[in-house]
Formats: structure tokens, sequence, C-alpha cells
């Protein structure tokens, strides 16, 4: 069995083999700049550049349990990701993209067999760039140092 890795973003490795697909589709970046307007009596509003926003990255995923991915397992893996607040790792095939918050997630529960468990699951994620300082981070620093 030959695994072709796609990418990774924190607990979540997106594969393709004969035994499991779980890929991304839909890859949307964008990248924005800040501004601040100043109004001025009489005239129009002047802007200042004050610097690059953060990065947003959305994409798609299916969860299908006939392609080995159990929509259930994963759902909880994404939900920890989403509540944790942590930051994680974006790989997308050869492109790194840094370190990514999950900020929202959307599921389009599709399918389910007879017995109510769910067969297939389409999710939206939305990502937002990590960059600076980080509370959690920082508080999980200071209890380890407690402890």
């Amino acid at each position: 069995m030959k695994i072709g890795l796609q990418g990774m973003f924190g607990l979540v490795p997106f594969t393709c083999s004969d035994k499991r697909v779980l890929t991304y589709q839909d890859l949307q970046v964008q990248r924005s700049a800040r501004y601040a307007s100043h109004e001025i009596i009489g005239q129009k509003p002047v802007n200042e550049f004050i610097g690059p926003d953060s990065d947003k990255v959305s994409f798609k995923i299916q969860l299908i349990r006939n392609l080995g991915v159990s929509p259930a397992v994963y759902l909880a893996i994404l939900r920890e990701m989403l509540e944790s607040g942590e930051a994680y790792r974006l790989v997308l095939g050869l492109d790194y993209f840094g370190k990514y918050i999950l900020s929202d997630l959307s599921e389009d529960r599709k399918y389910y067999d007879g017995r109510g468990g769910l067969l297939n699951c389409d999710v939206t994620l939305n990502l937002t760039e990590a960059k600076g300082f980080s509370l959690v981070a920082y508080a999980k620093s200071m209890v380890s140092k407690i402890i």
C-alpha cells in the first residue's frame, strides 16, 4: 500500500491511498493590508498604511467512511482543535504556510447508515494566521512552571 501524503493541518493528515482518502479541495488564500482612515473637514479622508493583516486560508474536506475515514472521529478532532485555541502547522502540497488557528468550521452532514451512524460529511475549514502573543500558550507555560 502506497500512501500519498498531500499535506497536514495539525492532527489531520491529508492522504490518498488504496485504503484511505482524505484530501482537501477549493483552497482559498486571502491576504490583505490594514489601513487607518483619517477624516479631514471638507476633504476626502486620508488613508494611512498600518501594516499587513493576518492571512486567512479556507478549504473543504470530505469525510467519507467508505473511503477509510471515520467522520465521527475526525469531527471530534477538529472540534478539539477549534476549542483549544492553539495554533497548528499548515502544510498543503509543497507549501508550508506556517502556524494557523482554526477560527471556524462548518459541517454539512450528508448521509447516515441504518443505525444513525454518519457516513459522509463535508467540512469547510476557515483558518487565520497565528502571529505574535498567544494567551493560551502563555497560560500553559505558566501552569507548567508552577507544577
